[in-house]
């Protein structure tokens, strides 16, 4: 096959439309021919799912598998034993394209979110990329982010990694992750903070001296319920939703509990509303301590911000899924959802222009977090989920290292975005 090395360099265009689909197609070959792998990786975690922080053997799997190919990986980063940075450089080290991999699982449900294969997705675009970066200029990384689900000391990874600078010299990042229904170009994403509140009180026995004790429960219950009363006040634009669970009231009916624990998150789209939401149910734990005579010790968790959008990245994946034959709806109509979740990816978007693409493997109604989600990853569907992601965002990151025009505007638009938010 005749080569075009040296044709691709970071100041100039592609002239010829001959040699893009050149590209374009050693890409497509490339995940065609490693896909059986890669879906071999996916069914192996899905049947061996790991916790967050926990997830040794997935990581190990799937940066051994990076390294084949020809990567440079740095495991352990920030002190994160799971966490790794593969990167592979092409004839000139910019732009700069990271995609994201995360690998744990659920508690006793497994892959109900199907990390599975957003790990083995991210890994299939960086070595699909790969391929081609003996002809283009550019930097090619898959970070290997832990716990997206908040198990462990490594909760939170990219917000970490984003905090401490590794996303700063990026110049776009993507990933992919399952869903039910119609595929995304883009998702909406809350910003969260999460809140432990334990009450302290003193035992008793609670029909002979109940005078003598002080009911941690008793403070839990009236703080549950005095946050309930306070939701109907909540800004109904900021989507702000307060959610929370009383993890430990008491070990026998007949003693005075003397410590209750209870969770809580609190969400919205809007960061700046945030600090008011933690307030108030921080004001509910003091009130209720103050009315049941409890000690009181809250904890307010380092959280995670909204996602911001980047309007010329999704009108790229739009044009790539659609040309891949995968039925995806418009992003104008997706931005107009109310946005349902939260994810730590939402932290780069702040830091670099960023995508999270949603690609059914399920119909509508399968929810994710539940076992009948975590079967759909290892069906067909499922597997050509695996597919269609990574081809879409190695296409899509080869059109940024080709089109200095196209990232220009990209990362004006980031710019434009966070300018708003400050």
């Amino acid at each position: 096959m005749k080569r075009f090395k040296g044709l691709l360099t970071p100041g100039g265009l592609i002239d010829s439309l001959m040699a893009r689909e050149r590209l374009k197609k050693l890409i497509l070959e490339e995940i065609d021919g490693i896909l059986p792998r890669l879906i071999e990786l996916s069914d192996w975690m899905a049947m061996h799912p790991e916790l967050g922080s926990e997830e040794y053997e997935a990581s190990k799997r799937l940066s051994e598998e990076l390294e084949r190919h020809g990567f440079k990986v740095e495991r352990g980063i920030l002190n994160m034993p799971t966490a790794f940075r593969a990167s592979y450089s092409g004839v000139g080290p910019s732009p700069k394209i990271a995609f994201m991999a995360e690998y744990d699982a659920l508690p006793e449900i497994g892959h109900g979110c199907g990390h599975n294969i957003i790990g083995t997705a991210a890994i299939g675009a960086g070595i699909a990329l790969r391929r081609v970066l003996d002809e283009v200029s550019g930097t090619v990384f898959v970070y290997g982010t832990p716990a997206e689900e908040g198990h462990g000391p490594s909760a939170g990874a990219k917000r970490r990694m984003a905090e401490a600078g590794l996303f700063n010299d990026l110049d776009a990042a993507m990933m992919i992750h399952p869903t039910s229904g119609v595929t995304k170009v883009n998702e909406g994403f809350l910003a969260v903070t999460g809140i432990t509140v334990e009450f302290r009180g003193r035992a008793a026995h609670a029909a002979a001296f109940p005078h003598l004790g002080v009911n941690a429960l008793n403070a839990a219950v009236l703080m549950y319920m005095a946050v309930h009363a306070n939701r109907q006040q909540l800004r109904r634009d900021a989507n702000a939703v307060i959610h929370g669970v009383i993890k430990e009231g008491s070990v026998a009916s007949n003693i005075i509990p003397d410590r209750a624990v209870l969770q809580f998150g609190v969400r919205s789209s809007d960061d700046s509303y945030i600090p008011e939401l933690v307030e108030m149910v921080e004001n509910c734990a003091r009130g209720a301590a103050l009315a049941t005579g409890c000690e009181v010790h809250i904890e307010v968790k380092p959280g995670l911000k909204s996602n911001v959008r980047n309007e010329p990245l999704e009108r790229l994946l739009y044009r790539v899924f659609r040309e891949l034959g995968e039925e995806v709806e418009p992003p104008e109509i997706t931005a107009r959802r109310i946005p349902m979740a939260s994810t730590d990816f939402s932290d780069v978007t702040h830091v670099v222009p960023g995508i999270h693409s949603m690609v059914s493997i399920a119909p509508e109604g399968v929810a994710l977090h539940t076992r009948e989600f975590a079967e759909a990853t290892m069906t067909e569907r499922g597997h050509k989920a695996i597919e269609i992601g990574a081809k879409a965002m190695a296409l899509a990151a080869l059109e940024l290292l080709l089109s200095p025009k196209l990232l220009k505007e990209v990362k004006e638009a980031h710019r434009r975005a966070i300018a708003k938010l400050s």
